[in-house]
C-alpha cells in the first residue's frame, strides 16, 4: 500500500508504455498488465495533457507501425537501407537530428542511445528531428514526486511518466487500476 489515487488507466501494447486504449480507473481487464497512473491520496490529477507536437510526425516518411515516440521523435522503418543514420533520416525531411536510439522489439523502448550519425545494421531505429539548425532543446525530465521504484509489481521496471507505471499481475492481484492505486494508498479520480 502506497496510499495514492488512480488518476489514469490504460491498456498497454506489447509489455511497454505504449497505450493501446484508455480505460476508467475501475475498469476490470483480462490482462496480466496495464498502465496505471497514481496521484496523491484524494487529489485530482495535476498534470495537464501534453501539448500537441510541433512536428506533424504523421506526415514523416517511413514511420514504422505509425509509432511516434515523443515530440518530433519516431520509430523509423527502412533505417539501414534508405537512411543509414538518424542524421540521414532527419535531413531527408529538412530537419536536424537531435537524438538517436536503437530500439527494442519494434517499439519506442530504447535499447541504447546512439549518435545522430551512427550507422546501424538494423531495419529500424528511433530518431528525433528538430528544426533545421536547432540544437537539442529537451532538458532532462524533473524528478517524479511519486518514487515509482518503490511501488509493487512494476512490470519490467517500466515507469511510463510521473506517477504512472506498467502494472504486472494486474488481473490476478489488483483487478482495476483503482485497486492497484488503493493498494498503494492512492485513489482513482
Amino acid at each position: 500500500s502506497i496510499n495514492r489515487t488512480c488518476t489514469g488507466a490504460w491498456e498497454e501494447h506489447g509489455d511497454s508504455c505504449l497505450v493501446d486504449h484508455p480505460m476508467e480507473c475501475f475498469t476490470q481487464l483480462k490482462s496480466s498488465d496495464a498502465i496505471c497512473e497514481c496521484g496523491e491520496a484524494g487529489v485530482a490529477p495535476a498534470s495537464p495533457p501534453p501539448p500537441p507536437s510541433p512536428c506533424d510526425e504523421q506526415s514523416w516518411p517511413d514511420v514504422d507501425h505509425g509509432l511516434v515516440c515523443g515530440p518530433c521523435k519516431v520509430l523509423v522503418d527502412n533505417f539501414e537501407t534508405t537512411y543509414g543514420t538518424c542524421g540521414g533520416y532527419c535531413a531527408s525531411i529538412n530537419r536536424t537530428c537531435t537524438g538517436a536510439w536503437e530500439e527494442h522489439g519494434d517499439s519506442c523502448l530504447v535499447d541504447h542511445p546512439m549518435e545522430c550519425f551512427t550507422q546501424l545494421k538494423s531495419s529500424d531505429a528511433i530518431c528525433e528531428c528538430g528544426e533545421a539548425g536547432v540544437a537539442p532543446a529537451s532538458p532532462p525530465p524533473p524528478p517524479s514526486p511519486c518514487d515509482e521504484q518503490s511501488w509493487p509489481d512494476v512490470d519490467h521496471g517500466l515507469v511510463c511518466g510521473p506517477c504512472k507505471v506498467l502494472v504486472d499481475n494486474f488481473e490476478t492481484t489488483y483487478g482495476t487500476c483503482g485497486g492497484y492505486c488503493a493498494s498503494i494508498n492512492r485513489t482513482c479520480t
